[in-house]
Parts: structure tokens; sequence; C-alpha cells
């Protein structure tokens, strides 16, 4: 074989190599070439479509909250069968003794033929145009009127005589610098308010302010004799000099607390009705919308423990300032005393004694020292404080009267001149 038949047969084997790769190109199935992401995206959109359904069903429930429809404070009923809305199956257990009748107001509130009995509106409404909040300003550094203190007072007449509690306005008596101002509902203009008088012992105080182009509206003073536990009273005051014409509503918690105010006993009216700083010296209400009390104190270590001064203790002592700018004629004796109980100490003697003695009083021009036991005053046997100021009540400055005592294990008795309240001060 010559050169030229071996290069056709190398063609021919080139050629069936050729034909055979061909063929089994085109025979082989074509692999498909996948993204390396391609399992992702599957699982991303099924998230999604998870969390749009979840946020759905999210917004239906919450929407059936709203309405009522489900929940713990569910108000809609189920309906039944035919469509109709069926009541709960269980009822709530109601008490036996409950009355779906019943109003503190009402019953809270006493009656008289000859009065009418307010609402807790409208005792408002009468008596808080006459409630004025009292503030008392300073010159701090640079800046003049600077409120220092406040409280609350009311109008007695319409020529501008409020009422208030002497420790509301003290200081202005004492620093001629202080300068006291009323708010009074209806005017955009605070008014300058001058003392007329105090009196320590009541903690009472008399301010006036000059009237404007028409008279001030006033309140009715009632008998706080008459009050009885239980009874509904409405206070209105500027509690912490912020929120003036604050209403609170309670009820009479005790008559005749005896409170004291340094040295002075101080019988006076407890209330629940919320009593805070700021609504010293304004007014206790009964449900004939009338004044009986003066709130002067409160526990602040307790809720809901307000006191308040009976109006009828102080009408004299009012009117007294209003006409004098002081207390005058109130009997003075110039002797503080305390109650000594059976079992205070060994050998200890039942009674009331002498626990101090006002020098240059009445007490100590008598011969009165202390510790000593006090037997009788006017003829009155005397078993506890108390007595005392009964008997000094029914007195008059310059009134002799006798004072048996025991000192020493020695009975004496001694003649005491009744003094005169102002001259004490």
């Amino acid at each position: 074989m010559g050169d030229r038949g071996k290069k056709e047969m190398e063609n021919e084997n080139i050629n069936e190599n050729i034909n055979e790769n061909v063929e089994k190109t085109v025979t082989e199935p074509v692999r498909e070439v996948k993204p390396k992401h391609s399992k992702i995206v599957p699982v991303l959109a099924f998230i999604c479509a998870c969390s749009v359904i979840f946020s759905m069903l999210q917004t239906v429930y919450i929407l059936r909250l709203a309405s009522g429809s489900v929940g713990n404070m569910s108000y809609v009923t189920e309906p039944d069968d035919n469509g109709h809305r069926r009541e709960d199956d269980t009822e709530p257990s109601v008490s036996p003794v409950a009355d779906p009748e019943f109003s503190l107001e009402r019953a809270a509130s006493v009656t008289d033929p000859n009065k009418t009995t307010l609402s807790t509106t409208e005792i408002v409404t009468l008596v808080s145009p006459a409630t004025v909040s009292l503030y008392v300003l300073a010159e701090v550094g640079e800046n003049a009127n600077v409120p220092m203190f406040s409280g609350t007072g009311f109008f007695i007449s319409e020529d501008g005589y409020i009422v208030t509690n002497e420790h509301v306005v003290s200081d202005v008596v004492e620093d001629s610098s202080y300068r006291l101002i009323a708010d009074v509902p209806g005017y955009d203009i605070p008014f300058d308010a001058e003392v007329v008088g105090t009196d320590f012992q009541t903690d009472v105080a008399v301010v006036k302010i000059e009237p404007s182009d028409e008279p001030f509206p006033y309140v009715t003073l009632g008998d706080s004799d008459t009050l009885q536990t239980g009874e509904l009273v409405v206070a209105i005051g500027n509690p912490f000099g912020r929120f003036e014409g604050t209403v609170t509503v309670g009820v009479v918690s005790a008559l005749n607390r005896q409170i004291n105010n340094s040295g002075y006993t101080m019988n006076l009216i407890q209330t629940d009705a919320s009593i805070n700083s700021g609504n010293s010296g304004g007014p206790l209400i009964n449900s004939f919308g009338e004044v009986i009390g003066i709130t002067n104190a409160k526990i602040t270590v307790a809720d809901n423990l307000g006191f308040a001064i009976p109006i009828s203790d102080v009408i004299d002592e009012i009117q007294s300032i209003i006409n004098y700018g002081y207390v005058a004629n109130r009997p003075y004796l110039g002797v503080t005393v305390g109650n000594v109980a059976s079992n205070a100490y060994y050998g200890a003697i039942e009674g009331v004694y002498v626990a101090g003695v006002d020098v240059g009083g009445p007490a100590d021009e008598a011969g009165l020292r202390e510790g000593d036991r006090i037997i009788s005053i006017d003829g009155v046997e005397i078993g506890e404080s108390d007595d005392i100021i009964s008997v000094r009540d029914l007195h008059l400055p310059g009134d002799e009267i006798t004072v048996v005592i025991e000192r020493d294990g020695r009975t004496r008795e001694l003649t005491l001149v009744v003094g005169d309240s102002y001259d004490a001060e």
C-alpha cells in the first residue's frame, strides 16, 4: 500500500471518530446550569407569604377584640342557630345585700323642712364664686413677687371681708416686706389684700380687699353645732397653690377631735374629704350650701384625715376681729394644764395638774405654780382640762374666781382675776 492509500485510511478513521463524537453529543441530554441561590428564593417567598397571612389574621383578631366580640371583656353575645343573640349561661354572682339604688350623696345628706337640700354641683355653683385663693409673695434676690405660701379663703360679706386661717397670713403680719394677694373667680387680675386681724388661739384670720364695680358674692354661714357624724360635706380649696377651685367630697368622720395647737386645745371636725396644703382657710360646706367649717389641718402620714374649725366656735372671734382688729373681751387664765391618770406612775394621784404658767398672767398673779393639782374652779370640780375651759368661757375679763389647788399634800384656795386674751399677745 502506497503513501496515498495510507492517508486515505487515516482520513477515514478521523471522520469516524468525528461522527462518533457528534452522535454522542446529539444523543446525550443537555444539562441545565442552575444558579447557586435557586433553593433560597422559594423559601423566602414561603416565609413572606406566611407573614402576610399571619398579619391579616392578627389584624382581624384585634378588630374583634376592639368590637368586644371576643376576649375576657366580651360584651357581644354569640348568635344561636336562629341568628338571635343569646345570653351567657353563667350569671354574675350578686351579693344579697347589694342595693343598685344606693347613693352616697343621698344617704349622707341631711334634711330640714325649712331648708332645701342641694346636690354637690349645686353646692359648688353656690359657694365656688365666693371662694378665693390667697398667695403670700416676697422679693427673692432680683425677683419680685415670688410666691412663698398659699392658702384659701371665702367671702363673708359683699364688701370684701375674707375669712381664712391665721397660719396662712402670719408671715405677712410679722414681716412687712411680704405681700398678700387674692385671686377671685371671674377676675383676671389678683387683688391686693390687707390683714384686718388674726387670732393664734383659734387659727382664724380676716383679710380685706376693696370691691370693684360690683359687690362680691359671699357665703352663708351655718350652725356647726347641729352637725352629725356621717353627714355629707364638700370642701373647696387651692391645694398646693396650683389647683384653684378644687372640689372634694366626703362626710363628717368625727366631731370634737381634740388637736393641740401650740398649747391651745382645738375641738375640730374630722372629715375624709381630701384636704391638702393650700386648702387651709377654705370652706367646709354642708348639704344646704352653708359653710360649717374652716379647713385648717390634715394628718400628713395618713390618707383622708382632714380637719376643720367648727364655724360656730369662732363666730365671735371673727366678729371681734372685724370690729376691733383683734379678739376682744375673751377670758384668759394664762395657765397650761395636763391630765394625769391614776396609773401614770407609782403613787400618782389622778387629776389635772398645772404644766405651765404665763409669766405675769392671771394664773401667775394668783399664785398658781407648776405641779399644782387643780381641784376646783369657781366651785366646779375639775376632772379634765375641758372642765377648766367650760368654766373660763362663762366669765368675762375682770371677773374674780376662786381656784382650789393641792400643793405638797396641802389644799390651798387662791383668787384669780380673769384676764383679756388680747393682753397676753
